[in-house]
């Protein structure tokens, strides 16, 4: 076994540095077999991810963190990026005014060929999971919509505020760092995440409605939780180990 067979792969973008944390628990409890790429904001930074992707020992197991829709994983965004300026400002700006959202694509999606996938990311049980198993990746867990923000909210956006957010990236937090550290720690299959993952989810559901009778949004909350449970799917070789 290569001696570093987790990668974690981390696209810089401010809606996602609450991620740190789970990349911090893995590397406590992992120590030297974690490899973690913090993907820059400028082209170079994510031709050298790719490369190391494809060299990532097919027994080992990649972790993506970020963002993505059904069909594609985004890249890094820079801190001060913002769509409204004029395509001129972008151009005479490119590092301030990065932003990769076609990363990870149906063109390229065979850098995963050979490899086990965690992808932390919005959609990412759909498209984009079914063009890396069909391009050889021999596990892919993925996820469907998980706002981060509040635009990313469906209902109650004039309502919801700082804290709701910031219990729900809590709640995130949580539930992935606590399934993987158990899994990759015991052995487990992807199967056997998916199972600990869900039942984390319900236990947390439970909790927030019981226990949480003080918090106004506990229903909002749970049923986001919920809804991360009932979304989570794995494709390919659901009872591979998640490192061989």
């Amino acid at each position: 076994m290569n001696e570093r067979p987790i990668l974690i792969v981390h696209p810089h973008d401010r809606t996602t540095f609450f991620l740190e944390s789970v990349k911090r628990d893995l590397v406590t409890e992992f120590g030297n077999q974690i490899h973690y790429y913090s993907v820059k904001p400028n082209n170079n930074s994510h031709i050298d991810c790719l490369k190391r992707i494809r060299i990532h020992p097919n027994e080992g197991i990649i972790i993506f963190l970020g963002h993505g829709r059904s069909d594609k994983l985004f890249g890094a965004k820079s801190d001060g990026y913002n769509a409204l300026l004029s395509q001129d400002f972008i151009n005479e700006n490119p590092e301030s005014q990065y932003y990769n959202d076609d990363f990870i694509n149906e063109k390229n999606v065979n850098v995963f060929r050979g490899k086990k996938v965690f992808c932390l990311a919005c959609d990412s049980n759909s498209k984009i999971s079914d063009y890396a198993i069909r391009e050889g990746a021999t596990a892919f867990l993925g996820f469907g919509n998980i706002p981060t923000s509040i635009d990313e909210m469906k209902y109650q956006k004039n309502v919801l505020g700082r804290e709701f957010l910031d219990r729900l990236k809590g709640e995130v937090n949580y539930i992935i760092k606590r399934s993987l550290v158990y899994s990759l720690s015991t052995g487990r299959t992807f199967q056997g995440l998916l199972d600990i993952l869900q039942l984390i989810c319900n236990q947390r559901i439970t909790d927030i409605l019981i226990k949480e009778k003080h918090f106004a949004w506990r229903h909002l909350l749970a049923n986001t939780v919920y809804s991360i449970r009932s979304e989570v799917t794995v494709k390919g070789e659901r009872n591979l180990k998640l490192m061989n």
